[in-house]
């Protein structure tokens, strides 16, 4: 009897804890800006995704999609704060979102925005994955678990994550991306532009991870110093690409240069294969 009594409260408490769990909740809310107004936009959201994309309009759409799971969750949708300030002055837009700690039940905000190409990104959230496509005047965009990519985008790029793999489809122009934990497969466009009144420069290409294989594809007519290091794995360079330099075994990093050598391209991992090709 007892053996039954104790199969029936555990199978009470699944059924109990399934029916805790279940029980979830959404809103999503759409608002529009008059992009003329801005030059930048921020958006910061927690435990939430977010996706970027360009458009042809003169607005600046963001529709932000809150969810709440764990008990009573639609009468907590209001939990979640959103604050939005408009400083036409600066040309900034900014857009925080509050979620609230909780140990009974969990709160998210996805994001999702459609702007004017011209405009400047930054963009964080504090757990899920972003993707951004099209822009054409820099971003910045952080999370601190979850995956970034990024597609035609041009400009000057900054992309960090604590945990997850970063994905570069095609950038033209500077950019540095790290990771803690993850690979990294980029593919940029680096080309030479003025950084004062008399010289021009290719720029810089920069990633490092502390766990993960790094692979880079860039045009072979560019011009940098290269520097590629890890301390468990592989380096291989494409010999379609003019690099002269050499492979220091001992510390593990590949040195060496290519055309007029005022560009950078640094690559780093503690654990993993560096590859440097050319780019089709």
């Amino acid at each position: 009897m007892k053996k039954i009594a104790l199969i029936t409260l555990a199978a009470l408490l699944v059924v109990s804890l399934g029916c805790y769990y279940a029980d979830e909740a959404s809103e999503t809310a759409t608002e529009t800006y008059a992009a003329d107004l801005y030059n930048r936009v921020e958006i910061e959201t927690g435990n939430g995704e977010i996706t970027s994309s360009v458009s042809s309009d003169s607005l600046i759409t963001i529709t932000l999609t809150k969810w709440v799971t764990g008990p009573s969750a639609k009468a907590h949708l209001d939990d979640i704060d959103v604050s939005v300030s408009e400083d036409t002055v600066n040309g900034t837009l900014s857009v925080s979102v509050t979620i609230p700690t909780s140990t009974v039940r969990n709160y998210g905000c996805d994001a999702d925005i459609e702007l004017p190409e011209s405009l400047f990104i930054d963009f964080k959230t504090s757990n899920g994955k972003m993707r951004a496509a099209g822009h054409q005047n820099g971003l910045r965009l952080s999370s601190s678990n979850g995956r970034i990519e990024i597609a035609k985008t041009a400009g000057e790029a900054d992309l960090f994550t604590s945990n997850g793999d970063i994905g570069v489809d095609r950038h033209t122009g500077d950019i540095a991306g790290e990771t803690a934990n993850g690979e990294i497969y980029a593919e940029v466009i680096m080309v030479k532009s003025a950084v004062d009144s008399k010289d021009t420069t290719y720029g810089y290409c920069r990633f490092m991870s502390s766990n993960g294989e790094i692979t880079l594809a860039v045009p072979d007519s560019v011009g940098a110093q290269i520097r590629l290091r890890t301390s468990n794995g592989e380096i291989s360079v494409d010999p379609d690409l003019p690099t002269q330099g050499d492979y220091n075994s001992d510390d593990d990093i590949y040195e060496s240069k290519m055309g007029d050598e005022s560009g950078e391209i640094d690559l780093e991992t503690s654990n993993g294969d560096v590859t440097l090709k050319k780019l089709d």
